[in-house]
């Protein structure tokens, strides 16, 4: 009995004698001063490679096709396809929605913006031709697109398409 009162005594003093003893974890420590010129110097190299971590992957192209159709215009589309030399920053993107048929009706968007519709052929010809036009339609969409910014940049107004 005598342990258990000892026992108890110490857990209900322990707090208390606790709060009155200093941690040396948690003890104050003195700032360091520092030189902003060379904290500066220091950490260019950082700034530098976090500006470059904003930029943008120029021209990729992203394949959500479903059927072997779909995946054959990506991979005519793809082998086709060379951007335009002034062209940045743009995401290039064929998916392929279900049809009731065996062909397959494709959509080709550039920054989420819809350039091409079409409902494919199952005929390797036609696919091919198609992947091909498409091709071109988006080369002449990304020129007329970059023409479109410098003459916004400049403050001119941009020709009406229709």
């Amino acid at each position: 009995m005598h342990l258990k009162t000892t026992i108890v005594a110490v857990l209900l003093l322990l707090p208390f004698l606790l709060a009155g003893t200093s941690a040396f974890a948690q003890s104050k420590k003195q700032p360091v001063p520092q030189d902003t010129v060379t904290y500066e110097k220091k950490n260019q190299p950082m700034e530098r490679f976090v500006r470059s971590a904003d930029l943008e992957v120029d021209g990729l192209i992203v394949d959500r096709t479903i059927t072997k159709i779909g995946r054959d215009f990506y991979d005519i589309f793809h082998r086709q396809w060379e951007a335009p030399a002034d062209a940045h920053n743009f995401t290039i993107l064929i998916e392929e929605k279900p049809t009731r048929s065996n062909g397959a009706y494709v959509v080709v968007s550039v920054n989420d913006e819809p350039v091409f519709e079409y409902q494919l052929q199952p005929r390797y010809d036609v696919i091919e031709e198609v992947a091909n036009y498409t091709v071109a339609m988006v080369y002449e969409y990304l020129v007329t697109d970059q023409l479109n910014k410098q003459l916004e940049a400049e403050g001119k107004k941009a020709r009406e398409v229709f």
